[in-house]
């Protein structure tokens, strides 16, 4: 032992300090240096990746939970390139389309910078003049027929199908129609009110709700059918739709509030149009109105059936699929998701537990027509499937291959304007429509 700075005597008073023999320097390898070092360098830049992929998560989180709730037509969506046209010719009552979009089977509408027309199935191929510079690449054109012509439609007009295809005036159908409003908690709600020829009062009347980035233009699709049968209708523009009130946070709430304006066309047409009941039919977000008024209002009581068409029943799949749709890896969707909602849900007071409508299928005992198409991306068809699993009771279920959402109508239009007559003739003589489903090939089958 090593003693420094004492005194034999203690002189000064001071007591003798005992220092410890210093550790001999340990030599450490050059290449035990190197790894030392990397070692610090991966940890620090491990941190920094950790916390950019935490900032980045953060940032998502904050992004798509803004677009959940974000209101309708905030964001204009782009023209696609895959539903542009071309019309090369008009012959009688055909028309001659180029384009990406000019197979594209089914029904679709088609605006032009002169016009609007209702163009169906098509109907041939015909040989384009190749001597044409704007045909350089086209040399094949398909034949369509127009069943509704406003304005005019001719060679060289440019368009892009329209799925609703409804004229922005319904009169053009050949409708009567009225141009209404509905007193809802937030204002004037616009509305079309269609009524029936020759039915007598106290007639059961039908309330159409269209889906969250849709118009009543996406409803009047089915309005022949129900006026057909005797229905009148009433189509409904909901908040935060064209021309209705917005919401006071300006965002949507996917069906959680909305369902008040559902319930306020109802109240109208039980109360000024002397209806003795009403059948409520949603599309997409729409049927998610319908299922929240079935759940909290006494109006419940005065429905008589329910037409589904590409229904949200429950958001966390629709959800999932719209993550997928937008590039998300399937395997960052179940980290992302939770905290998102979350924070949608914190923002727009949205109780998305109040929202999933699967958990208990027997609420469901009014009669439903359910249409939905196979190839859904938005709404995946496995919810209706389960939804018709679950209630064959009382679901009818129109199943539609090679439709997305909600393209049934285009898709297979007589086969959806036949399954509602049939499902509408059932409820009105208060029987039992039998299951009618729709198997690959177009054919029906019960």
């Amino acid at each position: 032992m090593v003693v420094r700075g004492a005194s034999s005597g203690g002189q000064g008073g001071r007591r003798a300090t005992t220092w410890l023999p210093r550790a001999r320097r340990r030599r450490v390898p050059a290449t035990a240096a190197i790894t030392d070092r990397r070692r610090r360098a991966a940890t620090l830049a491990g941190g920094g990746t950790a916390a950019l992929l935490a900032a980045a998560a953060g940032g998502a989180t904050w992004y798509y939970a803004d677009r959940i709730t974000e209101r309708p037509g905030r964001r204009p969506v782009a023209p696609l390139p895959d539903d542009g046209v071309q019309v090369r010719d008009v012959e009688g009552d055909e028309v001659v389309l180029a384009g990406p979009a000019a197979m594209r089977p089914g029904w679709w509408g088609l605006p032009t910078a002169n016009g609007w027309a209702r163009i169906g199935p098509p109907a041939g191929e015909v040989v384009l003049d190749p001597s044409e510079p704007e045909l350089a690449d086209v040399t094949v054109g398909v034949r369509r027929p127009v069943e509704l012509l406003v304005g005019e439609v001719g060679p060289g007009d440019t368009g892009q199908l329209d799925p609703e295809a409804i004229p922005d005036d319904p009169r053009d159908l050949g409708l009567e129609v009225v141009d209404t409003s509905v007193s809802g908690p937030l204002g004037e709600l616009p509305a079309w009110w269609f009524p029936a020829p020759d039915v007598p009062p106290h007639s059961t009347v039908a309330v159409l709700v269209h889906g969250r980035s849709g118009s009543r233009r996406e409803v009047v699709r089915w309005v022949p059918t129900f006026l057909a049968a005797g229905v009148s209708c009433l189509a409904l523009s909901y908040r935060n739709a064209p021309g209705a009130p917005r919401s006071p946070d300006g965002r949507s709430h996917l069906g959680a509030t909305e369902w008040e304006d559902v319930a306020a066309a109802v109240e109208l047409v039980l109360t000024e149009h002397g209806a003795r009941d009403v059948v409520l039919l949603g599309v997409s977000m729409g049927g998610a109105c319908i299922a929240e008024l079935l759940a909290r209002s006494g109006l419940a009581a005065r429905i008589r059936a329910v037409v589904l068409d590409a229904p949200v029943r429950h958001w966390g799949p629709v959800l999932r699929a719209a993550a997928r749709q937008r590039g998300l890896p399937s395997a960052v969707v179940p980290v992302l998701l939770p905290p998102t909602m979350a924070l949608a849900g914190a923002r727009g007071r949205i109780d998305w537990r109040g929202l999933d409508h699967l958990d208990d299928p027997r609420r469901y005992a009014l009669p439903t027509l359910l249409i939905h198409g196979e190839l859904d991306a938005v709404v995946p068809v496995s919810l209706s499937d389960a939804f018709a699993a679950a209630r064959p009771d009382v679901v009818t279920y129109h199943r539609v291959p090679g439709a997305g959402h909600v393209r049934t109508w285009n898709v297979d239009r007589p086969g959806c304007e036949a399954a509602l007559a049939r499902f509408l003739d059932g409820v009105l003589r208060g029987q039992r429509t039998p299951p009618l489903r729709i198997v690959r090939g177009g054919r029906a089958r019960r």
